[in-house]
């Protein structure tokens, strides 16, 4: 929750390829964008691939190229995630973060989470 891995700036399309190489499938989600699928394994994609998405199944084996253009809210200090949409993996951490900057903006630095979750009278920070 503390870090920012990647940087984008308002207004702007990227291209973003992301390869599944563990063996396991996984549903890609990225928070506040919606992108086009462009590519999946260096090939159109099928049909059911074209239209706008926010989530793309992605088995093992598999590399797609998708077009994310950042229209959202621009805030060096609050970042937005990309993870896998398995419950199971998202408990395990498999995210990562970015901000949507205006131009020529460096990135922020994200809250200070470190008390998140901590419950009183379970051994949290209230405890």
């Amino acid at each position: 929750m503390g870090r920012i891995d990647e940087t984008v700036t308002r207004g702007t399309t990227e291209v973003w390829t992301i390869r599944n190489t563990n063996g396991m499938p996984h549903n890609f989600h990225v928070h506040d964008v919606q992108f086009r699928v462009m590519e999946v394994n260096g090939k159109t994609p099928p049909p059911e691939l074209r239209g706008r998405k926010d989530t793309v199944f992605v088995p093992h084996g598999v590399t797609m190229k998708l077009a994310l253009r950042f229209t959202g809210p621009a805030d060096p200090d609050v970042p937005y995630m990309y993870h896998c949409h398995l419950l199971y993996h998202e408990d395990e951490g498999m995210m990562g973060q970015f901000v949507v900057v205006e131009k020529g903006q460096p990135a922020g630095s994200p809250p200070d989470h470190s008390g998140h979750g901590s419950h009183p009278g379970r051994g949290g920070d209230g405890a």
